[in-house]
């Protein structure tokens, strides 16, 4: 790979932090995609903020590094290299201190966000039983009772709730006649007595990094625990997720480069017919096809990330490379465990960890065709 414009000497020396953490974990994430121990995770996550990359982004008055959205992806490439679960979960945890982040009081962002970059967890949720993708379909409500909001509802598939500190939630806050939907946002600090776990979700992959449901029965918190403006949740929470889908994609990338390098590694040491078997033209056009795939994703991730840090719009961009890089890693980890074949189907291999985790990401902050939708509206929105 030749020098990105994008990178700096910063975010260099970033990625060389972030590559040794990555080496540690890699370490125990066969432990922890066998036994689903997302304790092994949540260690892991204590440990990127004792080396100040969990608050890389977040300004300096607040705890973090005060660094770019390019810095995060750089270190969050390389995370995604030693254990998809655990770069799962610290991209989420991105995503919760982002929602804080753009939408929180001087006050909340001392109180969440500092704790937040020093190692304390956040978890974000706008997904319930009935509502995924049509996130406007939510049940959750708050309503106002004195100077309290009482919060009741049910959130499904959260990423890190079972070892949060705080959650990030979105409520509908308007009547139930009313001609137009309002949904607001609030923190919650996991001790509040209303907020009840439920179980972690058994996934294929990224098995490690805790999905949970949890119930919210009569939740009781102040005006202090509403994000941003009454009303004005979903806008909050959609500008924090087109920014979470660029660290998704980003994730892809982390995790074909492997695959990639793991087929090269073993092409040249498998034996067939006399000779290697990547001296077969045909296991070399897969590589060719691999690679592609890899830088292709690599350049449209750090535009992306590099629009978002200059406020340029990115919303169709953020799209693109999330859709792009996500689908071409099932595909890149696929024709890796092709290329191994039998070995690769057995766990003596990772290219078998690797094609299960990388199926979430295609779901997991917008559809692939959740990002179609957006992209051509944004096409067909020019005529």
């Amino acid at each position: 790979m030749g020098k990105f414009p994008y990178f700096t000497e910063e975010h260099d020396a970033v990625r060389e932090i972030a590559r040794g953490a990555a080496e540690e974990f890699k370490k125990t994430a066969v432990e922890a995609d066998k036994n689903h121990d997302y304790k092994i995770i949540e260690k892991n996550l204590k440990r990127l903020a004792e080396l100040n990359l969990i608050g890389i982004h977040i300004p300096t008055e607040y705890g973090g590094e005060g660094l770019d959205f390019v810095g995060h992806c750089v270190a969050l490439e390389e995370i995604s290299k030693g254990c998809l679960s655990t770069a799962f979960s610290f991209n989420t945890q991105r995503l919760a201190m982002d929602a804080i982040r753009l939408g929180g009081t001087d006050a909340q962002k001392k109180k969440y966000l500092i704790p937040a970059c020093a190692g304390s967890i956040i978890s974000f949720a706008t997904t319930e039983p009935e509502a995924g993708s049509d996130v406007a379909s939510m049940k959750t409500t708050a309503v106002k009772d004195g100077d309290k909001w009482v919060i009741n509802g049910t959130n499904h598939y959260i990423t890190n709730a079972m070892i949060a500190d705080a959650h990030v939630l979105v409520a509908k806050t308007s009547p139930a006649d009313a001609p137009k939907l309002e949904f607001t946002a609030f923190v919650v600090d996991n001790d509040n007595p209303g907020i009840k776990m439920s179980k972690v979700e058994n996934k294929m992959g990224a098995t490690a990094s805790p999905t949970t449901e949890y119930f919210l029965e009569d939740c009781r918190v102040g005006d202090d625990a509403v994000l941003g403006t009454v009303g004005g949740g979903m806008p909050l929470a959609l500008s924090a997720l087109e920014i979470a889908r660029i660290g998704i994609g980003t994730q892809g990338l982390g995790l074909m480069q492997v695959a990639l390098e793991q087929a090269i590694a073993y092409g040249k040491e498998r034996v067939q017919f006399g000779r290697p078997i990547l001296k077969n033209q045909a296991i070399q056009f897969h590589v060719a096809n691999m690679s592609s795939r890899v830088e292709i994703a690599r350049n449209l991730l750090f535009h992306a990330a590099w629009l978002k840090d200059q406020g340029l719009p990115a919303g169709k961009e953020a799209a693109i490379a999330k859709l792009f890089a996500t689908e071409e890693c099932t595909w890149v980890c696929n024709m890796a465990m092709n290329i191994l074949c039998g070995p690769g189907y057995t766990t003596d291999y990772p290219v078998e960890r690797f094609l299960r985790d990388a199926k979430v990401l295609e779901m997991g902050g917008g559809t692939s065709e959740i990002m179609r939708m957006i992209i051509s509206r944004e096409e067909i929105g020019k005529f």
